[in-house]
């Protein structure tokens, strides 16, 4: 194989994991009818007692509860005991498969070619922490990655259903 074809073979790779990629993480809007909203593929870094870190589910906000659950767990938290919600955005990598054959594409390339691959490869999501306060008054943190554009519309759920919030950061 000469290095012509060498080259064009990682370009097609390129563009296959790109497009693979793109239409792997654009998830349609599920709002339904109801009073909640469940936003798909949420990711719980880390805060509630009940579920394993960086666990994969859904987060709703209903009667008074805000509730993530997957396959395996659940926990909820009362809306009332939130004293504050802060959202942000954060560029992370994405694992899994993709992110495998995408790694080893790279570290195959010749001629340090495959080092543009990783970048393909990095995503923005919003950031969700709920601070809160159990009946003993003891207070927790919960943080949730969710899609980008979902964190804002989570936060004015739970402010609509009674939760304490701080005055968005400009």
């Amino acid at each position: 194989m000469g290095g012509k074809d060498l080259m064009k073979l990682i370009a097609m790779l390129i563009v296959v994991l790109s497009v693979a990629l793109a239409s792997a993480q654009t998830s349609p809007s599920s709002d339904s009818g109801s009073t909640a909203v469940a936003n798909p593929n949420v990711r719980h870094i880390i805060g509630l007692n009940a579920v394993k870190r960086n666990a994969t589910g859904k987060l709703t906000v209903q009667d008074g509860v805000l509730e993530f659950k997957n396959v395996k767990a659940g926990d909820k938290v009362p809306v009332a005991s939130i004293d504050d919600v802060f959202i942000g955005t954060e560029t992370t990598q994405s694992g899994g498969r993709a992110g495998q054959a995408v790694k080893a594409a790279a570290i195959a390339a010749p001629y340090g070619s495959g080092s543009a691959l990783p970048i393909l490869m990095r995503t923005k999501v919003d950031i969700l922490t709920v601070s809160y306060h159990d009946p003993e008054g003891a207070h927790h943190g919960a943080i949730f990655a969710l899609p980008i554009g979902r964190a804002e519309r989570m936060r004015e759920q739970l402010i609509q259903a009674g939760a304490h919030a701080s005055p968005p950061e400009k």
